[in-house]
């Protein structure tokens, strides 16, 4: 389903807005990178919405407002990668230094950190029970294919 491109009045309008829209975002958050995607995916959003619903009375705040809120997403969704791989780093430096591994006990079981791993909500449900019961029920891959 292919869109029609926006007319040229609106097209013109966009192409004058953007420096400033740019500036705008890179002034308040001080990240020209991000700035730069907040502000594409808000003249994709006006570049749709514009043709058939009209040009608001003032494009320039409203592509602002627009833009300023896809940036805080971004940012918002980059701060929570970074505090997942800080996270994982963390996990792998304390697992990967021998002195800092858990002292195995007689009683310790694993089964339960396997499980947990085979479960993650990343993978497929398919994925989830043939990896459960190759890791932690012990089964052939020919096992769980006729199963």
């Amino acid at each position: 389903m292919r869109r029609p491109p926006p007319d040229a009045g609106v097209e013109h309008l966009l192409r004058t807005e953007a420096p400033q829209v740019l500036g705008a975002l890179t002034r308040r958050f001080g990240r020209f990178d991000v700035a730069e995607d907040a502000v594409q995916e808000a003249l994709i959003v006006a570049g749709r919405r514009w043709p058939a619903e009209g040009v608001p009375q003032d494009p320039r705040s409203w592509l602002i407002r627009v833009g300023y809120r896809r940036m805080v997403d971004l940012l918002r969704a980059e701060q929570a990668r970074h505090r997942r791989e800080q996270e994982v780093g963390r996990t792998e430096l304390a697992l990967g230094t021998p002195e800092r591994r858990a002292a195995p006990t007689g009683g310790t079981d694993d089964s339960l950190t396997l499980l947990l791993l085979c479960c993650h909500p990343r993978l497929s449900p398919v994925s989830q029970v043939a990896l459960t019961l190759r890791a932690v029920g012990g089964l052939t891959t020919a096992e769980i294919a006729r199963a």
